[in-house]
């Protein structure tokens, strides 16, 4: 019985060592909020590593709407642009963009939203940006992935 439990308990060991050493990772839970009635984010920089399952809990402190959205290196403008042409309609977001790695809706003053997606496999800096009319010139930020 005892050499028996050995054996399970070694088995146990090892997988819990290959599951690490292969970089299964545990969540990356990320906070974010707007810097009270600044345009701006309180985190200019997350950190997650590449295909993180990440839980990010988005806190509106101001007393406009705002919201998160995460997309590929280079395009924060354009999907801001995008989102904008999509109208209230469509909650501020271009969602269907190519380009749109995750969002957030609107989220209305001292309210909050989490959204769970997985970080890009490729490391690099993702923008985040809000896309309500008029506040992406100042409320960005980096998603670094490495």
């Amino acid at each position: 019985m005892k050499r028996n439990m050995g054996i399970v308990l070694m088995s146990v060991l090892v997988f819990s060592t290959l599951s690490s050493s292969n970089g299964l990772a545990s969540d990356a839970v990320l906070t974010l909020s707007t810097k009270g009635e600044e345009m701006a984010y309180d985190k200019k920089i997350l950190m997650v590593k590449p295909g993180q399952n990440v839980k990010l809990t988005f806190k509106n402190a101001g007393s406009m709407q705002h919201n998160v959205v995460v997309v590929k290196p280079g395009k924060a403008t354009e999907v801001a642009r995008a989102s904008i042409a999509a109208g209230a309609a469509k909650d501020w977001v271009a969602s269907s963009s190519p380009s749109v790695i995750a969002f957030t809706k609107m989220v209305d003053p001292n309210q909050s939203v989490t959204i769970e997606f997985t970080a890009p496999m490729d490391p690099g800096d993702y923008p985040y940006v809000c896309t309500f009319p008029g506040h992406d010139t100042t409320m960005r930020g980096v998603l670094k992935v490495k």
